[in-house]
């Protein structure tokens, strides 16, 4: 592969890294309204509990693993565009942010654990 293809898969990889965030985000924003509404607190029935606690749950699980498979993607674009003999500004810039990348999955799976267990907590 020469080095516009490889960018274009990184590029294609960056779209998918923010598309898998939307969902989830959205449905953190629900939850916390609901929360922050009184319509979901400790007193909430147990039932509706389980399905929230679940579909975060489920969705937290996606969500991060299409995130931690679009970084590995990722990555090997970095492997591949390292391989070159010439590579463009643009090239370098991407392979300089590998680093940042693995830092980022580590941080997307800390948070996204943190949230989950502030939502056990809360409810």
């Amino acid at each position: 592969m020469d080095e516009k293809e490889l960018i274009n898969i990184w590029n294609q990889q960056r779209v998918i890294r923010v598309k898998s965030q939307l969902a989830p985000t959205v449905l953190l924003s629900a939850v916390l309204a609901l929360a922050a509404t009184g319509n979901l607190n400790n007193s909430t029935d147990l039932t509706l509990k389980l399905f929230v606690i679940g579909l975060v749950a489920s969705g937290g699980v996606f969500s991060v693993t299409a995130m931690l498979a679009a970084i590995e993607d990722s990555l090997s674009v970095v492997k591949a565009l390292k391989k070159l003999k010439l590579v463009s500004p643009v090239g370098a810039g991407i392979i300089g942010s590998a680093s940042r990348l693995k830092i980022l999955g580590g941080l997307f799976v800390l948070m996204s654990s943190f949230n989950f267990v502030v939502l056990l907590a809360y409810l």
